[in-house]
């Protein structure tokens, strides 16, 4: 009959590397959820919010955009109203909505370089804690004179979960990474969008 091992004893063998990719894990989770969080706030309700503001804009009711503005109180506010008010000349009120978007962007780009890293490296740390748990358990078979081949294969089998875990958490940091840069550009786009339409209906309107 096989030597039985349970699942307490595979997470014991896998080590301090293991130890590290559950706390990785962790913190991958905690940083996903802040910026689902975060994101939800920032941008949410922002498509709405920015079609109300073109329409205002081309009725020529800009004190009613503005004052919509500062009511809103996600990230777009800021570029709407560099949009809106400051200088008059449609180049610098570019400029002053390219550094607001600006802002936006970074502030939502904040911590997505770490789930990006965390989704390149955790697979490699995996790795390395399953070659040295081989390693491992090819040392025991050199030390256990007439041992059968069984103990390196509960030895592999408890390096291999090291794998596993790398992956568990390259995973979701991969697609949280995805997601959120898929927003960010989108959130982007159509801020440039706005701008666009906001300043040539103000130069259309201020040419007649």
């Amino acid at each position: 009959m096989g030597q039985q091992v349970s699942f307490k004893e595979i997470v014991i063998a896998g080590g301090p590397v293991l130890y590290g990719m559950v706390a990785l894990s962790i913190y991958c989770i905690a940083l996903i959820w802040e910026r689902w969080k975060f994101f939800d706030k920032a941008t949410g309700g922002y498509a709405d919010f920015l079609s109300r503001v073109r329409a205002l804009a081309a009725a020529g009711k800009l004190s009613d955009a503005a004052q919509l503005a500062k009511g809103h109180r996600g990230l777009a506010s800021s570029v709407v109203t560099a949009t809106l008010t400051g200088p008059t000349s449609r180049d610098e009120r570019r400029r002053a909505a390219e550094r607001a978007i600006g802002r936006c962007v970074a502030d939502l780009e904040r911590g997505i370089s770490t789930l990006g890293t965390i989704a390149s490296v955790a697979p490699f740390i995996g790795l390395l804690g399953t070659v040295i748990g081989v390693m491992r358990a090819f040392k025991d078979l050199a030390s256990a004179a007439g041992a059968g081949p069984g103990i390196v294969a509960v030895g592999i089998s408890e390096a291999l979960v090291c794998t596993a875990a790398g992956l568990l958490v390259a995973i979701p940091a991969v697609a949280a990474f995805n997601h959120f840069n898929q927003k960010i550009a989108s959130f982007e786009e159509e801020l440039r969008w706005m701008v666009d339409e906001v300043l040539d209906t103000l130069a259309e309107r201020s040419r007649h």
